[in-house]
């Protein structure tokens, strides 16, 4: 019984990791993440992320080594991209072209045009666009500028939905709606809800969400 209930119990151990592991994204080449999701996530070229199954969004710059020569160079980083796109049970890796001038570094700022593949070559689509900032760019609140670019009518915005409501987002973003006990909501639904929606306002809304809970107490 035991010989046989060690095996069984490896297989499922198995088959949960696979479940759980549903999408692979590797950075390649010159490649930086910065935002998964609206959340900070910090991945460098040549490293890899777990994703569910699902729509996803990604902030990513290059940085390449520009110059004439190979001892006459300089790094130069592009502007930062948002990437949206949808995968399923995929091992993904995305690139971007090579850059070696400051031409072609101008070209990859204009067209974003990267390269999402499957394991098997397959191209995956995507929406991008780029996230723009005026002034000093060194120091960034990636998910504070996704807030605002998901207020856009961007193609890589990411915009949340549900029947009946106006946002829960698919990919985990934003919750989806449960029922409790006798049709009542479900207080962790409710808690998830609530934290949504609140990193979705702006300061001033935020701000009048506050006194509005103060003054209800």
């Amino acid at each position: 019984m035991k010989a046989r209930f060690l095996p069984l119990c490896l297989s499922i151990g198995l088959f949960s990791s696979q479940a759980l592991a549903d999408v692979t994204l590797t950075l390649d080449s010159c490649l930086q993440a910065h935002a998964l999701n609206g959340q900070e996530k910090e991945l460098a070229a040549g490293e890899s992320l777990t994703l569910a199954n699902g729509t996803h969004q990604l902030v990513v710059d290059c940085t390449a080594n520009l110059g004439r020569s190979e001892d006459d160079t300089f790094p130069e980083t592009s502007d930062a991209f948002v990437l949206l796109f949808e995968a399923r049970d995929a091992e993904l890796t995305l690139s971007a072209p090579v850059i070696n001038t400051e031409t072609q570094m101008e070209r990859f700022n204009r067209q974003g045009n990267f390269r999402l593949v499957s394991s098997d070559g397959a191209a995956v689509s995507y929406q991008t666009d780029v996230l723009k900032k005026e002034g000093f760019q060194v120091f960034r609140d990636y998910p504070e500028e996704l807030e605002a670019f998901n207020r856009t009518d961007s193609p890589a915005a990411l915009r949340p939905y549900a029947p009946g409501l106006p946002a829960a987002v698919s990919n985990g973003a934003g919750p989806a709606t449960h029922a409790g006990d006798a049709g009542a909501p479900d207080q962790e639904t409710v808690r998830q809800m609530l934290r949504y929606w609140y990193l979705q306002a702006d300061r001033e809304t935020r701000n009048e969400w506050k006194n509005w809970i103060e003054s209800s107490q």
